[in-house]
């Protein structure tokens, strides 16, 4: 049987990541102030290049390669590039065709929460929400006569393995990447968001190199070719707190150019 207490911390995920959204946003009118346009296009960003469009993609190449994992080094360069691709470009179509009249700080972490809020939870829901349904399931001794019947017995006993072997510690370090990834999520956004304004492309590309870095190893991961997780949670953590770092350095620039603008227009007067 999935124990209570597993099954506790699953909930717990789920809340987390909507508390989470929600503290980011009151945090950030609080401290920065808040663009509702950049934030409700960012959340929608995330949904139609991430969850539609690369989806689709991914969809295509597994059904063409259905052995993907087991070239997880192939497989690490298609998926990271592939995230980093649809991400960072979707960001800055975004910025250029729909946001034009947002180009300072307060709105790349407005848009940058939307991104990266909306994705914590929808990714949570996705990964927990079945695994609560199975587990009461499992626990009431209806898995295997209900969805067993429709799946592979490999497929069964895959996902029963999971649901009895993830403890309350899997789910409750899964807060932590998600907080580390919100970071990282805003940090991308600022970055595109300074290509857009000093009109530097090369900016998106950085985007989208680092982005596919980043994810390369968590392929390793996915395909089961390493599995302490402790040191993957260590890495995301770590992640994240770099996340903060480049936020602070990005600020930086915002108002340097804000500076910048300021000088030149009183020097015009």
């Amino acid at each position: 049987m999935v124990s209570t207490a597993a099954i506790i911390s699953m909930f717990v995920t789920i809340l987390f990541s909507i508390a989470l959204f929600i503290t980011m946003i009151i945090t950030a009118k609080k401290k920065t102030g808040l663009e509702v346009k950049p934030l409700i296009l960012g959340a929608v960003g995330f949904i139609v290049f991430s969850q539609v469009l690369e989806k689709v993609l991914h969809v295509v190449v597994i059904t063409m390669f259905p052995d993907y994992a087991d070239h997880p080094v192939w497989f690490g360069l298609y998926g990271g590039f592939a995230a980093g691709i649809f991400e960072e470009m979707g960001r800055f179509i975004l910025f250029v065709w729909l946001l034009k009249k947002y180009r300072d700080y307060k709105s790349g972490i407005s848009f940058g929460i939307g991104w990266g809020g909306i994705e914590a939870v929808i990714l949570t829901l996705m990964i927990v929400l079945p695994n609560i349904i199975f587990a009461f399931m499992l626990n009431a001794g209806v898995l295997d006569s209900t969805i067993g019947k429709e799946m592979p017995a490999e497929t069964l006993k895959t996902l029963k393995d999971g649901l009895l072997s993830n403890g309350v510690s899997f789910y409750l370090l899964a807060c932590v990447e998600r907080l580390a990834a919100v970071f990282m999520q805003l940090a991308f956004s600022l970055l595109v968001l300074l290509g857009v304004k000093k009109k530097r492309f090369s900016y998106v590309i950085y985007a989208i190199i680092i982005h596919a870095a980043v994810d390369f190893p968590l392929v390793f991961v996915q395909t089961g070719h390493f599995t302490n997780l402790w040191a993957v949670e260590t890495y995301v953590a770590i992640l994240g707190l770099l996340g903060i770092y480049f936020m602070k350095k990005f600020r930086k620039q915002f108002d340097d150019d804000s500076q910048v603008t300021v000088d030149h227009s009183a020097s015009v007067k």
